[in-house]
């Protein structure tokens, strides 16, 4: 049952991706500011969950933390991920994503004495290779530091992954949940105490308030994905989990196309252009992302 929550899972990443691209480029002066908009638009949700009348078991108090710190850091993985889409297409930094399972056999080999295999080689290797390969056919100017970015928030969301897998084996599951997306909310909410994000956040509010439909629809899709991800990690084998995920990208550049195709009329001739390019590269991207699925299933392999 859990490869159809990361398969449900991953669908609706790519949603997200293509949505949060469109208010990095469109909406906002500031990238980071996604991490504001996701934070207050999840608590105006939050705040409709006792209609949902489901009980709630909150975690123990040092569990309770840990969930609180963990969303912490899932906030700090995403500021460096709206960093990255500034410099690059959504479905280019959603497969950058993929590199978290070649940290996440670092850390199962560090800390629980991991056996890494041939075909682990082989799958580190390989999406090596591919996230390199996805970068230099990459159009924007900024595609290496798009990389180094998105390098940065793997690693992070590797730790997340790891801690999540502790929580959900020691607690109710949805208590947890809502645990980890609350620390989410504060740390992201946190962030209003700096003045230049207030200031930013406010000069932005007019764009911000027309296109609140959309941040509504991120949002939901946001929390549904975190749910489905989170239990087929409950459920299956973290690094199993990651290799279904890696599908993520396929899909965002597949909607993306779509999105192309229909769309009338782009906003500039250098968008006209880069879009050329993009679907010139497309199969080749599709290559690579296949190349992403293969190594992420041998880093799961055993043998």
């Amino acid at each position: 049952m859990w490869i159809q929550y990361a398969l449900f899972s991953s669908f609706l990443w790519a949603f997200v991706h293509i949505l949060d691209e469109h208010c990095v480029d469109k909406i906002f002066s500031k990238p980071w500011l996604g991490v504001v908009t996701s934070s207050g638009i999840s608590a105006g949700i939050f705040l409709l969950l006792p209609l949902l009348n489901i009980p709630i078991v909150i975690p123990r108090w040092d569990l309770l933390a840990i969930c609180l710190a963990t969303g912490a850091i899932i906030q700090l993985s995403q500021y460096f991920y709206f960093r990255a889409l500034d410099g690059s297409d959504s479905g280019t930094v959603s497969a950058y994503w993929n590199l978290t399972p070649i940290f996440l056999l670092i850390i199962s080999y560090w800390l629980f004495g991991y056996f890494i295999t041939a075909n682990n080689y082989i799958g580190i290797a390989l999406l090596i290779t591919a996230s390199i390969g996805l970068c230099s056919i990459d159009t924007f100017s900024s595609r290496w530091h798009t990389l180094y970015l998105m390098s940065i928030a793997s690693g992070l969301l590797t730790i997340v992954m790891t801690i999540e897998k502790y929580i959900f084996d020691r607690t109710d599951f949805f208590g947890a949940f809502l645990s980890i997306t609350t620390g989410i909310i504060i740390s992201g909410l946190a962030c209003l105490t700096i003045e230049e994000v207030r200031l930013t956040l406010w000069r932005d509010l007019p764009k911000i308030k027309q296109a609140l439909p959309i941040f509504i629809a991120i949002e939901l899709l946001n929390l549904v994905a975190l749910y489905t991800g989170q239990l087929a990690v409950k459920l299956g084998v973290p690094v199993l989990v990651s290799a279904i995920e890696a599908s993520t990208p396929a899909y965002a550049f597949g909607l993306s196309l779509l999105i192309a195709i229909f769309q009338r009329r782009l906003d500039s001739p250098t968008e006209r252009l880069r879009q050329r390019e993009t679907n010139r590269k497309l199969p080749l991207k599709w290559g690579f992302v296949g190349l992403m699925i293969v190594g992420v299933w041998l880093l799961g392999a055993t043998g």
